[in-house]
C-alpha cells in the first residue's frame, strides 16, 4: 500500500519533469537507443505530490540515475551498484584498488564515467558495468582535476583546479578546448558538479552560482542558484536547496518547489521518468510524481 505525500507548491500550478536525450549516436546501437530516448523526451507529466513507493535500507555515499531509469549507488566499501527503478539489483561493479568513486556521471548508460580524483583517474564502463576504458589526466599534466562530465560529441569534459581551465579532451586526451575560468570572476572557481545537456556545458561553482557554456567551451551567461549537484528535464534545471526540491525553466526563468520531508537527512537526490530518488544516511527512498 502507497502512501500519498503533500508537498508546498509556489508560483506555477504544474511541476515539469522529462527524461531528455543528450548524446549523439555513433553507432546503429547509440542510433536505436538514441531514438528510444527521444520518444520519452515527449512523455512530460505534472506532479503536485509525492507518491511514497519503497525504502532500501543501504548505506551509500553516492547517488546517480541514466535516462532509463536505472539507480547508482556507490557503497562505502567503493562498490558501485546500480538498481532499476523498482530497486532490484541489477548489476555491481568493484574497483577497490583506484582509491575512492568520487563522481558518477551516467547520463549516457552505453558510456558512464567512474571518477576517482585521488587518483586523477577516469574508468568506462559499458551498459554490462564492463571496464572499457581508463584515462589517467596525470599522463598529460593534469593533477588536480575536480569535476568531469560525458559530452554528446563523445569526449570528455574535465575542469583543472591547479590552472582554473574547463577542459575538453578525446578519447586520446587531446586537449580540444580550453577555457580559463579565472577571467570570469574575481572568486576563485570552485566546482561542484557539473552535466551537459542539449549541447551546452552548466558548472555548479559553490561561489557564483551556475555558469552556462557553449559546445565549444565559451561563457555564456551565469544563473545566480546555489546548488552542488545538478540535472536536467527538457528546459528544467532541477536540484536541492533545503527543504525543496526545485526546478527552474531556463527559459521563462520561472521556478517551481516540491518540500521534501526529512530534509536534514537528505544526503543526494534524482529525479528520473517521474520518479524522485532521495539517498538518505541509512537508506534509498523511491516516491512516483503524480498529479
Amino acid at each position: 500500500m502507497t502512501d500519498s505525500i503533500g508537498v508546498c507548491l509556489e508560483k506555477e500550478p504544474t511541476l515539469l519533469f522529462t527524461s531528455s536525450a543528450r548524446h549523439v549516436p555513433t553507432t546503429v546501437k547509440t542510433i536505436l537507443f538514441y531514438i528510444f530516448l527521444l520518444l520519452l523526451n515527449n512523455q512530460i507529466c505534472s506532479a503536485d505530490s509525492l507518491v511514497f513507493i519503497k525504502s532500501i535500507p543501504i548505506e551509500a555515499r553516492l547517488l546517480s540515475t541514466d535516462p532509463l531509469g536505472n539507480i547508482y549507488l556507490v557503497k562505502e566499501n567503493n562498490t558501485l551498484l546500480r538498481l532499476n527503478e523498482k530497486g532490484d539489483s541489477i548489476g555491481v561493479f568493484n574497483e577497490i584498488k583506484k582509491g575512492k568513486i568520487s563522481l558518477i556521471d551516467a547520463s549516457n548508460p552505453l558510456r558512464i564515467l567512474l571518477f576517482f580524483s585521488d587518483y586523477n583517474q577516469i574508468i568506462v564502463l559499458d551498459n554490462m558495468l564492463t571496464r572499457k576504458n581508463v584515462y589517467q589526466l596525470n599522463s598529460i599534466g593534469l593533477n588536480n582535476v575536480s569535476c568531469i562530465a560525458n559530452s554528446a560529441d563523445g569526449n570528455i569534459w574535465l575542469y583543472d583546479q591547479s590552472s582554473g581551465s574547463l577542459l575538453k579532451v578525446n578519447e586520446q586526451l587531446a586537449i580540444l578546448q580550453n577555457t580559463n575560468l579565472r577571467t570570469l570572476s574575481e572568486n576563485p572557481s570552485s566546482p561542484s558538479d557539473m552535466t551537459e545537456y542539449d549541447s551546452a556545458l552548466y558548472i555548479a561553482d559553490t561561489l557564483d552560482g551556475i555558469r552556462k557554456f557553449d559546445q565549444f567551451g565559451f561563457y555564456n551567461t551565469t544563473y545566480h542558484i546555489k546548488a552542488n549537484n545538478l540535472q536536467f528535464f527538457n528546459s528544467y534545471l532541477v536540484y536541492f536547496s533545503t527543504p525543496y526540491l526545485i526546478s527552474y525553466n531556463i527559459k521563462s526563468f520561472t521556478e517551481r518547489k516540491l518540500a521534501l520531508s526529512e530534509p536534514e537527512n537528505i544526503e543526494q537526490l534524482r529525479v528520473e521518468r517521474n520518479r524522485l530518488f532521495i539517498l538518505r544516511k541509512d537508506r534509498l527512498d523511491i516516491f512516483e510524481l503524480v498529479q
